[in-house]
């Protein structure tokens, strides 16, 4: 098969070398009863050959495809092929006669996650600070995106993003919020929802993909910040934070240059989370072990603020660099 250009990416089975994902529009349900997160993403694929490749392969692990539709129509021409650990298995749809160099398919696959996602952690509300409800959280850095929904999990695709999540808990994502709307009445007991959307103009690689939802209530930290966590943890959250925020920025983009997401807010998750912090744009996702009540943690802060630039706007094209 001719490429325009080789794979830079081993830890990758999409052939991104051919395609390239331009748009994702994430329109996803979290059931928390369930704990499965399910709905539709859609793709929107450049060729980057010239009708001659005839199948897009995307990244999964894990993951229940349920249907594919290219162009808008459903397509029966798509298997998932056998896993390679562990890297996950293969989703390859057969586009048969390719497409014009710069041509874009838009690809439509329903799906929802299984008990083995690694990209998603699960907490009852027993396992919360004020016991009331649950939470979900999730951590897609370096590979694990491809275990919520078929993607090109690569640092070296950059896609723009439009999330539309479903839950009955508040939402946070990797975007600007956009709004909530379009409540939902439950049924035999259950909570209603909410549509939470978020845009992320800006193009992000698959690992940078987050989402987070449980009881959680916020407070600006700077004109241009908020903390997010849950309502009791709210005020030690608040005051941690608030006295270094937009000095940080400011400093940042004196040295670089002015800061690009807009916003830079700050999720305090619960102890569960494995890392000290992780750079999710717009919302940087950081432990709880950062609030001391004597701010001689928020260092933190600025290393991943720092990933605003590096990393997340200039970022590796493949895991082996770093």
């Amino acid at each position: 098969m001719a490429t325009i250009n080789m794979p830079r990416d081993p830890n990758t089975l999409s052939n991104y070398n051919n395609w390239k994902t331009k748009h994702t529009i994430a329109d996803l349900a979290i059931d928390f009863k369930k704990q499965r997160v399910h709905g539709t993403v859609t793709l929107h694929l450049e060729s980057i050959t010239d009708k001659e490749s005839e199948a897009i392969v995307l990244d999964t692990s894990f993951v229940d495809v349920q249907t594919v539709t290219v162009d808008g129509s459903k397509s029966d021409e798509w298997v998932v092929k056998d896993r390679f650990e562990s890297f996950g298995s293969p989703l390859e749809v057969k586009i048969p006669g390719g497409a014009a160099k710069g041509a874009i398919v838009v690809l439509g696959i329903t799906i929802s996650t299984t008990d083995k996602c690694t990209a998603l952690q699960w907490l009852t509300p027993a396992q919360t600070s004020n016991k009331k409800f649950p939470y979900m959280f999730s951590q897609c850095q370096a590979i694990h995106n491809r275990s919520i929904f078929p993607c090109q999990d690569t640092p070296d695709v950059k896609s723009t993003y439009d999330f539309r999540i479903r839950s009955p808990l508040p939402v946070v994502a990797s975007g600007l919020p956009t709004g909530a709307s379009s409540f939902v009445h439950g049924q035999n007991g259950e909570p209603g929802t909410l549509l939470y959307s978020f845009s992320q103009e800006i193009p992000i690689p698959a690992y940078l993909f987050a989402l987070a939802s449980g009881d959680l209530a916020t407070a600006s930290i700077g004109p241009r910040s908020l903390v997010v966590t849950g309502p009791e943890e709210l005020a030690d959250a608040k005051w941690e934070f608030e006295n270094d925020m937009e000095s940080f920025i400011q400093a940042a983009e004196g040295i670089v240059f002015p800061y690009e997401w807009t916003q830079y807010n700050v999720l305090v998750l619960p102890p569960s989370f494995p890392y000290g912090g992780m750079e999710n744009p717009i919302t940087t996702s950081v432990t709880p072990t950062l609030i001391s009540g004597d701010r001689q943690n928020v260092d933190v802060i600025a290393h991943e603020l720092s990933h605003s630039w590096s990393g997340n706007l200039v970022s590796n094209a493949s895991w082996e660099h770093l």
